[in-house]
C-alpha cells in the first residue's frame, strides 16, 4: 500500500500517546505502534531506509510528529514533563484532541501561533563552515531519532532576535535553498567569532526540529516564486529578518515541502 497519509498517521500517533502512561513513548515505540495500524504496509516501506536514515514509514511519522508540535499538540524536544531524549510526549491541547476521536476520524484543531512569530535566516555555506557536532548527516539523523539539535548560530550585528524566533537553515554556496528549521531559545550574546581569527560574533542558541538532507532542500527557485518578498539571492550574512506576515506564509511553504 502507499505511505498513509499525514492526517491518518496523526490520528494514530495523538491517540497512541493518549493511551501510554504520562502521554508519552519513545519514537521507536511510536513506529512500531502506528504500523500496527496499517497492516497492509509492505516490508519495504517499513525496513527500506529514506535517504540514509530511518525506513519510509518513520520518516512519514516523523514529519507527522513535527506538524503536531507546530501546532502546539506535541511537546518540541527537551519541553513538557520530565523531558527525554527521542520521547515524545502530548501537551494539554494534543490531549483534548486525541480524546475528541469519533468514528468518523479525529479533529485534529490547530493551536498555531505562527501569526505571532518573526523569523530569522541562518546562513550556513559548508564550504566556509562544517562544524556539526557529528557532521550534518550525523545531525539529520539525530533529529530524525525525533531528538532536537542544539547549535549556537551567528546573527551578525542582531541585538533584538528573541527566544521564541522561527529559525531558518539557508544553505549556501549550493546547493542552494532551505534545509531546515528551528526556534530560538536564548537571547543574543557575544563569543568568540566562529572563524578563530581573535574577535568576537553575536550568536543566539537554537533547537533545530527539522534537518533534511540536501538532495530534499526547499530550493531557491521555490522560494522566489513563493516568496519574493525575501531577496533569497541576495542572502550574504546570518540575522537577516523574516516579518510576520512573510514568516507565517514561509511555515505553511515548509509545511507542504514536507509532508
Amino acid at each position: 500500500m502507499a505511505i498513509p497519509n499525514d492526517r491518518e498517521i496523526k490520528k494514530h500517533l495523538l491517540t497512541f500517546l493518549l493511551s501510554r502512561p504520562g502521554n508519552r513513548a519513545h519514537a521507536q515505540k511510536c513506529y512500531a505502534a502506528l504500523a500496527n495500524h496499517f497492516p497492509d504496509l509492505t516490508d519495504k516501506e517499513l525496513t527500506e531506509r529514506y535517504q540514509s536514515s530511518v525506513s519510509k514509514f518513520a520518516n512519514a511519522v516523523q514529519f507527522s510528529r513535527l506538524h503536531l508540535v507546530n501546532d502546539g499538540l506535541i511537546y518540541r524536544a527537551g519541553e513538557g514533563p520530565q523531558p527525554s531524549n527521542g520521547v515524545w510526549i502530548l501537551t494539554p491541547a494534543g490531549q483534548a484532541a486525541a480524546r475528541a476521536a469519533t468514528p468518523e476520524g479525529l479533529s485534529v484543531p490547530s493551536t498555531d501561533h505562527s501569526a505571532d512569530r518573526e523569523g530569522v535566516l541562518l546562513g550556513w555555506n559548508r564550504a566556509l563552515w562544517d562544524g556539526w557536532d557529528k557532521t550534518y548527516e550525523g545531525a539529520v539523523d539525530m533529529v530524525m531519532s525525533g531528538a532536537e539539535y542544539r547549535a549556537r548560530w551567528s546573527v551578525g550585528n542582531r541585538r533584538d532576535v528573541r527566544p521564541g524566533t522561527d529559525a531558518w537553515l539557508l544553505r549556501q554556496g549550493g546547493p542552494y535553498g532551505l534545509l531546515g528549521h528551528g526556534t530560538v531559545i536564548s537571547e543574543p550574546f557575544d563569543d568568540a567569532h566562529f572563524a578563530g581569527h581573535g574577535s568576537t560574533s553575536r550568536y543566539v542558541e537554537v533547537a533545530f526540529d527539522v534537518l533534511l538532507e540536501e538532495a530534499d532542500i526547499l530550493g531557491r527557485d521555490q522560494l522566489d516564486l513563493a516568496i519574493p518578498e525575501i531577496a533569497w539571492r541576495h542572502q550574504f550574512q546570518s540575522g537577516n529578518r523574516i516579518p510576520r506576515d512573510v514568516n507565517e506564509r514561509l511555515l505553511r511553504l515548509w509545511h507542504e515541502h514536507t509532508t
